[in-house]
């Protein structure tokens, strides 16, 4: 061995030790002029150390760590400070260099930090009977209300948690599904917690006028997104449709990039009239067009727009799920301050026995991401919480190109807080829906397994996605945990010994 480069690996690494706690502790000291909850102060430090750490480019370092067998610095999330600390140990053993007091984390600390985020996860989705450490988040159809079978069915194939999204149906609904999941708790002896969605300040086309037979639009064509809830078509334009929010139409500039329907129709602003903005179709994501329907989603990527993260709709289905749910989610989080409202309401409809009420954080926007630090602290801070990753609106935000980068990048700051988080949008969604899944699909569900929930949304066949995704939650925990490969042994290996 090189002595004089393990000295050297070790001075850099005690350097970067010496750096993270410093920097580590002032953001947390910062952070913490809102009290933190005493309950998440271990794991609000990590995440503080692992954002000092993360400022770092350590490409070089790693690379030099490698060959001598001690490169966990790819892997120190769930304990940041331990794990800068045994590698500073090991080093100066190595190098017979004095390292000082830093001692090696003990068994007992490094236990506690792992452990961490599986009693988080636990107090958010209930004791997991399945056989595996992934929960499943199914949303609720309508029929759940009336058809006790079908949610039954739903708990028996390994559902852990219920999602009634707060868009649709009406609390008289809603009671009659709650009813039915805690009437299949008591029969089949699962746990099924219910997550209850509130809706938020969703933009969303809301009526169409159109001189079309059929409502498609094709490259090329021209239509109009007004902010008036009467609407006439400018000439030569033939569809126009308004929105749920009409307030972001005075955002909207010449040459903004507008996607509707979950990024299917993309368009550019080409000038203002009738109050409201003539868009251009860029592309579509069928080559004969995209037909407009109404109550889909309108996103208008790297615009800076303010709007409540509670509408009043949301406060009224607030005052149901405050007495209701096992957790709430919260649509379109984009900073601290949203948390500070969110809190603000519930601690005006809480009872004193539900003040630790979990709450989940939707995060489906660049800004979102941007401040998923302080978010984490603020939220986490307060209450039990975990974050969505919704990867529909998210990917319409950020690009398709960067989703992958974002959701690496969301999984592992989650992981060093400690926070559980959900994997959405889209997972075997051809299963559920006609019975028949894609190869992507069940790499899909792979990938998803790093988090620590993945959600599912409804179909005419969603008893099998349940099972189908259990089942490869199962098999694929014993391979790998996060990022760290679990080294089962492999049936290949085993079979290249036979003779």
């Amino acid at each position: 061995m090189d002595m004089k480069e393990g000295r050297a690996l070790l001075e850099k690494v005690m350097e970067v030790r010496k750096t993270v706690i410093e920097e580590g502790d002032r953001l947390y000291a910062r952070w913490n002029r809102t009290p933190v909850r005493e309950a998440y102060e271990n794991s609000a430090q990590n995440l503080a150390y692992y954002m000092a750490f993360r400022k770092m480019d350590l490409r070089e370092l790693q690379e030099r760590l490698i060959p001598w067998g001690v490169s966990s610095l790819g892997r120190l999330e769930a304990d940041v400070p331990g794990t800068l600390n045994a590698l500073v140990k090991t080093l100066g053993s190595i190098t017979g260099e004095d390292v000082g007091n830093i001692d090696y984390r003990s068994q007992a600390s490094f236990r506690e930090r792992n452990e961490a985020l599986k009693n988080n996860t636990d107090e958010i989705f209930g004791e997991n009977r399945h056989d595996r450490n992934e929960r499943i988040l199914v949303t609720m159809p309508a029929a759940a209300g009336s058809d006790y079978g079908l949610v039954q069915s739903l708990i028996m194939s390994g559902m852990n948690m219920a999602r009634i999204n707060c868009a649709h149906d009406d609390s008289e609904v809603w009671q009659a599904m709650i009813e039915n999941i805690r009437k299949a708790e008591k029969k089949t002896g699962h746990t099924c917690r219910v997550l209850m969605d509130i809706s938020g300040p969703k933009i969303r086309t809301k009526t169409l006028l159109t001189t079309k037979r059929n409502p498609k639009v094709r490259e090329g064509e021209r239509f109009l997104i007004s902010g008036r809830t009467s609407m006439t078509l400018p000439k030569g334009i033939e569809l126009a449709v308004n929105t749920s929010v009409p307030e972001v139409i005075g955002k909207m500039q010449k040459g903004q990039v507008v996607k509707l329907d979950d990024g299917h129709i993309e368009a550019e602003v080409t000038e203002t009239a009738d109050g409201g903005v003539i868009c251009e179709v860029v592309r579509t994501v069928k080559e004969n067009g995209v037909r407009v329907k109404t109550e889909k989603g309108i996103n208008i990527p790297d615009v800076d727009y303010k709007l409540d993260v509670l509408t009043e709709q949301d406060l009224k289905d607030l005052d149901f799920a405050a007495g209701h749910a096992d957790a709430i989610a919260f649509s379109f989080i984009k900073d601290k301050n949203d948390i500070d409202h969110i809190e603000a309401a519930l601690r005006d409809r809480l009872t004193d026995d539900r003040r630790d009420l979990p709450a989940i954080a939707k995060i489906e926007t660049s800004e979102g991401i941007r401040n998923l630090p302080e978010i984490i602290q603020q939220a986490a801070g307060a209450r039990p919480f975990g974050i969505m990753l919704a990867r529909g609106d998210l990917a319409v935000e950020t690009g398709y190109e960067r989703l992958s980068e974002v959701q690496e990048e969301l999984l592992w700051i989650c992981e060093a807080a400690h926070v559980p988080v959900i994997w959405a949008t889209q997972v075997v969604e051809s299963l559920v829906k006609t019975g028949i899944p894609t190869r992507s699909e069940i790499s899909d569900v792979v990938a998803g397994s790093r988090a620590e929930c993945i959600m599912l949304n409804k179909g005419d066949y969603i008893v099998d996605g349940v099972e189908v995704v259990s089942d490869i939650l199962k098999k694929f925990e014993v391979h790998q945990y996060k990022k760290t490969a679990m080294l089962r042994s492999l049936s290949i290996a085993e079979d290249a010994f036979e003779e």
